[in-house]
């Protein structure tokens, strides 16, 4: 397994940021938090191991929320492209 590349920002304002993750299989974002945010994770293609309280894994076209305050971390399957949305609280 090998650390993924940082995102591309594709937007970045007082209340949040849009981070754009291009993934290859095997690629991991090891656990961390986002304190005081609401974050949406959105698989635009590929396959993702999402691990927070529970491990889901989400295929393209499927979202999942979580509080940012909650430690999170993916692994991905497949090649992927992947949304994530910080929303500070």
């Amino acid at each position: 397994m090998t650390r993924a590349a940082a995102p591309d920002i594709l937007t970045k304002t007082a209340s949040g940021r849009t981070l754009l993750f291009t993934l290859e299989a095997g690629n991991v974002i090891p656990p961390h938090r986002h304190a005081h945010a609401q974050v949406t994770i959105a698989v635009l293609s590929g396959e993702v191991e999402v691990t927070t309280a529970e491990v889901r894994t989400l295929n393209g076209g499927e979202v999942l929320t979580h509080a940012g305050d909650a430690e999170v971390s993916m692994h991905a399957r497949q090649d992927s492209r992947v949304l994530v949305c910080l929303l500070n609280e």
